[in-house]
This record gives C-alpha cells, sequence and structure tokens, in this order.
C-alpha cells in the first residue's frame, strides 16, 4: 500500500457488525463515525450481502455508453420517490468527488444549451468541502487540504460560510436577519464576478469535513434561491454527507423550505457497501437535454454499474423498511440534548448538528473563542487515539480558523443506533475526553 502517511501506524480492521469494528488483536470499537460518514445501515447486513453476490453472478458489469442495466433502472427510480418533488432523474457515478463534479458540469452545459455560452463560474462557501478530485476541491473552501495543489484549481469564488459559530457578520447572535445577509454576499458576489459568467451557486445544507456538522442561520436558503432565481444561475446542495437520512430527514435541505435545482449525493447512498455516488436533478434541468442528439457530454467507466446499483437498491429499501431517518430524527434529537453536557470541558466551544450529524468544536479560550494553542494534528490525533483507548471512533478534523488554526470532531453513528448506544457514545467521549483534557493540563 502506499499510504496517507507513511509515519503514522494504522490499526488493522478486519470485521464489523452493526455499528462496532474489530481490530486484529480483536478489540472492538463503536463506530462513531459510520466508517467514514457512510455506513449508515451499519456493518455486516447479511441481507445486503447477498443481493451483492447475487448481482455479481447475474452480471456484475455492462458499459452505459453502449447498454442500460435494470439494476440502475430500478435503482434512479428509487431514488425519484425518495428525493423531494419534481426529481425524477439520476446519473450515477462512483463517489461524492465524482457527483460534485458532475454537478459543476452539468451546470455548465445546462447554461450552454440554452445559449448562454458565457456562464461556467461556481460559487462555493468559505469552510465547505465538496471533494478531492481537482474540479471539486476548486469548489471547496478548505485551504488546509488545497494548499499543495492549489495551481491546479480554477480560482472560483467562495462566500461567507453563513453557519452562526464564528459568523463574519454577527458571531452567532443575529439570527434570521443576519442568515439573510450572509446570503446577500453571495449576490455581491455574482456582481462582482458579472452574472452572466457565474453558472451556479453549491453549498452543503450541513456542513461535514470543513466545519462539523454546522449550517447556516435560518432565511439563508431561503434567500439563496431568491438570488439564483434572479440571476438564472443553479442552486446544487451537496448532500454527500448529510443525505440518504443522516440529518433526520430524507435530505438535509428538506429541514428548510427551498427545492434546489441539483442535489448530490454518495456516502450513505450505498452504506458503504460499493462505491457510490449520484446526480439528482430537477426536472427544469433536465429539460435542455432531452431534445440534445448527443446528450450530456460527460461520463466514467463505472457510472451506472449494476452492482453497485443493486447495493444501492438494496440499502435504501433497508433505510424504508426499518424506519432509519425518522430513527436519525429521534435517536439524533435525544444524542444532541446529551451533547450539552461536553460544555463541562473548558476546551469544548460549541456542539451542534442535525439527526446523527453532530459536531463539537474545540477552543483554547472559550469566550474569545481562540483555537487551542495545541491545534492541528498534535490535537486531532491525541483526541482520535484517546478515542480509541475507550473503545470509540471519532472523526477529528479542523484548520477551519483562517485556513491554518482550528479543531473539531463529527460525531455520525450509523443510523441504526437506539438510545441506548447513544447512551454509550456519549459515556465513551466523556471518558475520551478525560484523557485530553488531562494532557492538555500536562
Amino acid at each position: 500500500m502506499f499510504p496517507r502517511s507513511f509515519d503514522d501506524e494504522y490499526v488493522t480492521i478486519v470485521r464489523g457488525d452493526g455499528p462496532w469494528i474489530f481490530d486484529d488483536d480483536g478489540n472492538r470499537y463503536l463506530d462513531a463515525a459510520a466508517g467514514n460518514q457512510n455506513v449508515n445501515v451499519g456493518h455486516g447486513r447479511s441481507e445486503i450481502a447477498r443481493v451483492a453476490r447475487d448481482q455479481i453472478e447475474r452480471l456484475e458489469y455492462t458499459s452505459s455508453m453502449l447498454f442500460a442495466n435494470e439494476p440502475a433502472m430500478e435503482f434512479t427510480e428509487k431514488i425519484s420517490a425518495f428525493t423531494p418533488g419534481g426529481f425524477e432523474h439520476t446519473w450515477l457515478v462512483s463517489g461524492g468527488s465524482e457527483a460534485n463534479e458532475s454537478a459543476m458540469k452539468l451546470a455548465r452545459q445546462y447554461h450552454y444549451e440554452r445559449g448562454n455560452e458565457g456562464k461556467y463560474k461556481v460559487i462555493s462557501r468559505r469552510r465547505s468541502y465538496h471533494g478531492n478530485t481537482a474540479g471539486a476541491m476548486a469548489l471547496s473552501g478548505f485551504p488546509a487540504r488545497q494548499t499543495k495543489m492549489e495551481p491546479l484549481f480554477a480560482n472560483f469564488p467562495t462566500s461567507v460560510s453563513g453557519t452562526p459559530y464564528r459568523c463574519e457578520y454577527c458571531d452567532g447572535e443575529g439570527g434570521r436577519s443576519c442568515g439573510i445577509e450572509c446570503a446577500n454576499d453571495i449576490e455581491r458576489l455574482l456582481q462582482d464576478e458579472d452574472p452572466e459568467t457565474v453558472a451556479a451557486v453549491i453549498a452543503e445544507p450541513v456542513t461535514g469535513a470543513a466545519n462539523a456538522a454546522a449550517f447556516p442561520h435560518d432565511g439563508y436558503f431561503e434567500r439563496i434561491r431568491e438570488i439564483c432565481d434572479e440571476y438564472d444561475v443553479l442552486f446544487i446542495v451537496d448532500e454527500v454527507m448529510a443525505g440518504f437520512g443522516r440529518t433526520g430527514e430524507n435530505f438535509a435541505i428538506e429541514h428548510w423550505d427551498v427545492v434546489p435545482d441539483i442535489i448530490t449525493g454518495a456516502k450513505g447512498m450505498s452504506g458503504g457497501y460499493a462505491p457510490l455516488g449520484g446526480v439528482m436533478i430537477h426536472d427544469r434541468v433536465v429539460e435542455p437535454f432531452r431534445s440534445l442528439e448527443d446528450g450530456f457530454q460527460h461520463g466514467h467507466t463505472y457510472c451506472f454499474n449494476p452492482t453497485s446499483a443493486a447495493i444501492g437498491l438494496a440499502v435504501l429499501e433497508y433505510i424504508d423498511e426499518h424506519d432509519l431517518v425518522e430513527n436519525a430524527r429521534e435517536v439524533g434529537s435525544y444524542l444532541r440534548d446529551r451533547f450539552d453536557e461536553f460544555y463541562q470541558y473548558d476546551f469544548v466551544g460549541d456542539v451542534r448538528g442535525k439527526g446523527l450529524m453532530l459536531g463539537v468544536e474545540f477552543v483554547g479560550d472559550r469566550e474569545t473563542k481562540e483555537p487551542l494553542a495545541e491545534t492541528g494534528d498534535e490535537f486531532r490525533s491525541l483526541l482520535f487515539e484517546a478515542g480509541l483507548d475507550n473503545g470509540i471512533v471519532t472523526y477529528p478534523g479542523g484548520s477551519h480558523v483562517g485556513g491554518d488554526s482550528g479543531d473539531h470532531a463529527l460525531i455520525t453513528p450509523p443510523l441504526t443506533i437506539d438510545e441506548a448506544l447513544a447512551d454509550e457514545i456519549v459515556d465513551r467521549m466523556h471518558a475520551t475526553f478525560d484523557n485530553v483534557g488531562a494532557e492538555l493540563a500536562d
């Protein structure tokens, strides 16, 4: 293997069972990160494994450039019933970065086919993350993951993050009026860039790796929808992490009364059982493509892969049959209330989130929100290792303050957990924070 880091010694995971994973020494960990926020239905589901085996034995692959296949058709039909009204078509890919790249290209061609050939820019937000391929990274407001590769990226404009904690305008107390003001920053950017050059705005309704479960003030997304309509700009919501039930709605944007033009998804879309992503496209955006002889100028070898589609369908059926979206809402609300206990630690500055997508932000000074002195890899390694010592997997991140400091952790357990397991998450995090606090005090 070419590891992510040659300096790190990685624990080897050999087995998973529901919300638990096991290493090669027999240690058991509560997977409060759900793999990489993708194991929404839990590990080791035999019914999904049987679907995968049956499909591989029947038809493992066929080219989407030349043929259709039944699993892809059945899965996309199921997705259309899961999405908000008006989303009847899905473009299937292999992951979140591909989904966001596809959405960007779709928005570009949408305008091109309508005679607006100058529209190509995509406005995103600071403290955002949309993927690790060149186009998706160009959309991301995440300097820590961009710096070494930045010459490869397009210089797309970024707006304020619009989230209350560390809000650029109100520092958290502005409410709906500040949500509108944060959204108006996108209008100012549109005017500065020239609206005739802007194809789309992209945003995570609940932010993932770049800002641990943060979401904007009320009024923010409603105002973005108005701005996009006024300037003939598409509104893309990145639901790669937050979609498919994680926040207690089918898609996180449904927490607000807003219908986007494009929804991207991945991660929980396949429950971690296969590489899979998708672009869900509103009918109004599909319309210009219907009469094109050469269609959408895009595609990859594994688009509409029948094995991945069969697995995705099985996962979505499992979500429906076990009411996991409702479970995420109810157990997530219970877990969020318990997270308030973490304010007993001086180094916890904020807890936030929706459903089973929760975040904890760490600070050196709660009043000033000054980041930890130990900010960065030193603290995140300490947090992760302390978690493993206490039998829990957390997902540390940061660098959201000035691009080089700040620390937070995502807690995103499988959507299958109950209140007893939520209590166990809190207990194990208390033990973890006790260890971290002792180390910080030394």
